[in-house]
């Protein structure tokens, strides 16, 4: 059965407004504006991982974590693009690409690492507005100096993952 036109208005508004959401992350980040962070991830049910890292589940916690391990980066540049959003009533999912660009100006080795990847996020819609509950990133491509990021290039090559492997990205747009 089509989508009602007053359906497909209210799922482009809050398609757009996750994707807002989504480029906000980039600037709070860049801008060390954790903030910002209260507009885009819930307090609630928390769950963000990178990598095979352990996951933050605590919201305070989290936001500490990204200040103490942004703090020693002299440059940041978070970019998002290829935002693949799935809205389904009061959830969504999305996966979005990420390109980041971490600099600590004189260290040995070089001053940039560079590195690319995608975000796998769920949604849910609470009374504020939309948030990220759970949020899981991976590493795709790097260059550059990799102990900018506290990796080695063995540690580096080990976290890959291809998107093509991607459960979440399998997942969307079934219904």
């Amino acid at each position: 059965m089509p989508m009602h036109p007053d359906d497909a208005a209210a799922r482009h508004a809050d398609e757009l407004n996750i994707r807002g959401r989504l480029e906000l992350y980039g600037f709070a980040v860049d801008a060390r504006r954790w903030d910002l962070f209260d507009q885009i991830f819930s307090r609630q049910d928390l769950s963000v991982r990178h990598g095979d890292n352990f996951a933050h589940t605590d919201y305070q916690e989290f936001v500490d974590a990204f200040d103490r391990i942004h703090v020693g980066f002299d440059i940041t540049r978070h970019s998002m693009s290829n935002f693949i959003i799935d809205v389904d009533g009061d959830i969504a999912r999305s996966l979005t690409y990420g390109q980041w660009r971490l600099v600590k100006l004189g260290l040995s080795g070089g001053d940039c690492w560079s590195s690319e990847g995608w975000y796998e996020d769920h949604w849910i819609r609470e009374s504020v507005g939309w948030r990220i509950t759970r949020r899981q990133s991976w590493e795709l491509w790097g260059e550059g100096n990799s102990a900018i990021a506290g990796v080695d290039q063995t540690q580096f090559r080990a976290r890959r993952r291809a998107l093509a492997t991607s459960e979440h990205a399998a997942a969307l747009f079934l219904r």
